[in-house]
């Protein structure tokens, strides 16, 4: 801060002033660069920081800062960075009052406070001190206000000279304050979501997506899953909310057994992980010893809880393990443990990988890969209008066969592009007799395999399909893990025209740096989180964070799983734009026109 004394200016018809076209471009460019930082999820700090540097450099001799009210109600120094430590010092642990200059006065009586003499304005008594100690003439303070309009700050233009603030700044400082509000919001946001998708709402348990991340490749763990006996037919007895009480109970006393380590992954299941070799059989007798003692109480409900266990010692494909495991043990019965063995249970698994790849052989050489439809409910126009491209095999039995029976084999097989490359031919010539956008399945395979922007350009020319017309529909994983190569080919797709989603969003890793960084059209919210939306509240609080992010970023939702009329109500009044599922189209050899409901 300066030491000069404080200059009078002779300004007092300020206000009179209209604003140029000049200070519109200004303040233009200033709501243009914030923005630009946040889509490209530069650090808050950064921005606010960024942002009291532009207000600097549009009033000559005067400093910016930024105060947020904390829990104690007073303000405190946010940003202001030419503001030396001294004057944070000075300024931080301001109450908000009468008398607590500008910007206490903007905070307390949520209004802008205009003081072109802070030595003699009484809005300044408590603050004249710091005012004097630090040459300041005149402060204009702006309050900032959360989405609610609840003022949580100030934002503040202080000079070293006498002055009164011209329209152009009192716009300026009204700007500044809506973008800090558009950025405070996001990184709450922000927050927010990244809370629910690594933690289970319902019990406060990390969940499946911290689990995976946390499960490096090559390092060794010991990893049980625990499967509650029955749960099903608990909800279908007592109902949901007894469900879910039971859940939390559940995880409560688990976490009486293991302090860290502990994660909800499933519905009714539980998972323990330790990065050390654990003898598996002596704990799930410590764990069914706990739950012998142990009774859920409900009002006059009273039930014992017990669990099937499935447990691998591996430093790879933990979570395939554990689930062969799991499954091997409900294959034996109830209250037992299965310990993955790969000699012994990869046998079968084998068998079936055989059959199938030779099945798929047999599609591409038969001529039976093919596309179904399945439309896309826009529900601002109330009809459906856009499609995806599912993949389908059709076996020498007329039997039609899902991606989920054939597209681990490809994967493993190194078949992947090649489906792809029959999909995107054959839905490229399907879609040439129409004018509907439709989207398309591509696979980390795929990017690796780097043949993507040429084949695209080749069926493009061949079938006379624009690029914007083609969403590209990425799993979460891609966009999350991505190597630099596949990430820069997505972009490079998304300049050619083709459009980007997301899909299953929400499933793995929700890497929302990555997702404003490919710059995606749509966010395609896992099924999930959709399917029981209208009875789950977790699920809700999900994907309303997911939809306000979105449309703070101005990404396009759609909701898969839509299966009923009470699923559908729920994800309008959310403001998703579109709906996919069953109750409006399955998928088919030929589009649907109408939904099904109608």
């Amino acid at each position: 801060m300066k030491s000069n004394n404080c200059t009078v200016l002779d300004n007092s018809n300020v206000n009179e002033v209209p604003i140029t076209n000049e200070e519109y471009e200004h303040i233009v460019n200033m709501q243009k660069e914030v923005l630009s930082l946040t889509i490209q999820e530069v650090q808050t700090q950064l921005i606010l920081d960024k942002i009291c540097n532009m207000l600097e450099s549009l009033l000559p001799n005067a400093v910016a800062s930024l105060m947020l009210k904390e829990a104690d109600s007073h303000i405190y120094v946010k940003a202001a960075p030419t503001i030396p430590p001294a004057g944070w010092d000075a300024l931080n642990g301001i109450k908000p009052g009468p008398h607590s200059g500008s910007c206490g006065n903007a905070v307390f009586q949520g209004k802008p406070q205009y003081i072109t003499d802070v030595l003699t304005d009484e809005r300044g008594i408590e603050f004249l001190q710091t005012a004097q100690a630090f040459n300041l003439c005149s402060c204009w303070s702006m309050p900032v206000k959360d989405e609610n309009a609840t003022t949580i700050g100030s934002i503040a233009l202080s000079s070293f000279e006498h002055r009164n603030p011209a329209p152009f700044h009192k716009k300026l400082l009204d700007t500044a304050s809506s973008m800090i509000t558009i950025v405070l919001k996001n990184e709450q946001h922000h927050k927010k979501i990244e809370r629910m998708l690594y933690i289970d709402c319902l019990t406060g348990l990390k969940n499946k997506t911290s689990l995976q991340e946390e499960l490096q490749v090559g390092t060794f763990n010991t990893l049980l899953f625990l499967d509650i006996n029955n749960f099903s037919y608990i909800n279908t007895a007592y109902g949901f909310d007894i469900g879910d009480t039971i859940l939390v109970d559940v995880a409560t006393t688990l976490k009486e057994l293991f302090k860290v380590g502990l994660y909800r992954i499933n519905a009714d299941q539980y998972a323990v992980r330790f990065e050390e070799k654990i003898d598996l059989k002596e704990l799930v007798i410590d764990i069914k010893k706990h739950f012998t003692k142990h009774t859920v109480i409900i009002g006059e409900i009273k039930l014992k809880i017990s669990f099937t266990y499935g447990g691998v010692y591996a430093d790879h494909n933990h979570l395939q393990y554990a689930a062969l495991a799991i499954k091997k043990a409900k294959e034996s019965g109830k209250n037992k443990l299965h310990i993955f063995d790969q000699e012994r249970d990869s046998t079968q698994n084998r068998e079936a990988f055989i059959a199938m790849n030779s099945k798929i052989y047999s599609a591409f050489e038969e001529n039976m890969v093919v596309p179904y439809f399945q439309g896309l409910y826009d529900n601002e126009q109330h009809k459906i209008t856009k499609y995806e491209a599912l993949v389908r095999i059709i076996d020498k039995d007329g039997k039609i066969l899902s991606p989920f029976a054939f597209l681990d084999v490809a994967k493993l097989s190194g078949l992947l592009p090649k489906l792809t490359r029959v999909m995107v031919a054959k839905t490229f010539e399907f879609m040439k007799n129409n004018s509907y956008d439709f989207s398309i399945n591509i696979t980390e395979d795929d990017l690796s395999a780097n043949y993507l922007l040429g084949y695209l350009e080749d069926m493009s020319q061949k079938f006379g399909i624009e690029p914007y017309r083609v969403t590209l529909e990425i799993l979460e994983g891609i966009s999350a893990k991505g190597q630099k190569n596949n990430i820069a080919q997505l972009k490079k797709l998304k300049h050619q025209g083709y459009k980007l989603a997301i899909d299953d969003f929400g499933a793995e890793y929700s890497n929302f740096e990555r997702v404003l960084e490919l710059d995606v059209d749509f966010l395609k919210i896992d099924a999930r989180y959709i399917k029981n939306i209208d009875k789950d509240k977790k699920s809700y609080e999900i994907v309303k964070a997911i939809v306000n992010f979105s449309q703070n970023m101005y990404i396009t939702v759609v909701a898969e799983f839509v299966h009923s009329a009470e699923v559908q109500e729920v994800v309008e009044s959310l403001g998703i734009n579109y709906s996919q599922g069953y109750y409006f189209s399955e998928p088919t050899k030929e589009l649907t026109i109408e939904p099904l409901n109608s």
